[in-house]
């Protein structure tokens, strides 16, 4: 016999989230889940594309930096800023990402997107591990 659970709805508004092995293998999902949800927002085709581009980046940042077994979460967040969607990606990485300012990665992120944002976390105790969040924000179209 089956049953069925009956879904219990929010009045809370719930971000899109995403959790992932930190593998490369599992980037198309997550550019799949990024280009799905982005399209619900008054982004052009390039801005779609541009976002999709600098979240896969991104994502490639924090798999290098991230454990074999664990997880990349990908958030959205179209409700903090009415003009803009932010594309938040985290990870728990072993040390500390030396990302330069002026690198060539940052560089096409910041080109990709209109802010970038990397926050890390210190580990407070020697058996944690470093929070890594990266924020991408792209600007939404004006009159949409």
């Amino acid at each position: 016999m089956t049953s069925f659970a009956r879904a219990i709805v929010s009045p809370v508004a719930i971000s899109p989230s995403l959790s992932v092995s930190a593998s490369p293998d599992q980037l198309p999902v997550l550019r799949s889940l990024v280009r799905t949800v982005a399209a619900h927002y008054a982004l052009s085709l390039d801005g779609l594309s541009d976002l999709v581009l600098a979240a896969d980046e991104a994502a490639t940042i924090l798999i290098g930096h991230a454990l074999p077994s664990s997880t990349l979460t990908c958030t959205y967040d179209g409700d903090t800023d009415p003009a803009a969607v932010q594309v938040i990606l985290t990870a728990e990485t072993t040390s500390q990402i030396t990302t330069s300012t002026s690198s060539f990665v940052w560089h096409v992120l910041e080109t990709l997107t209109d802010k970038v944002v990397l926050e890390e976390l210190p580990p407070t105790a020697p058996e944690e591990k470093w929070s890594v969040a990266i924020t991408l924000t792209k600007d939404l179209q004006a009159g949409s």
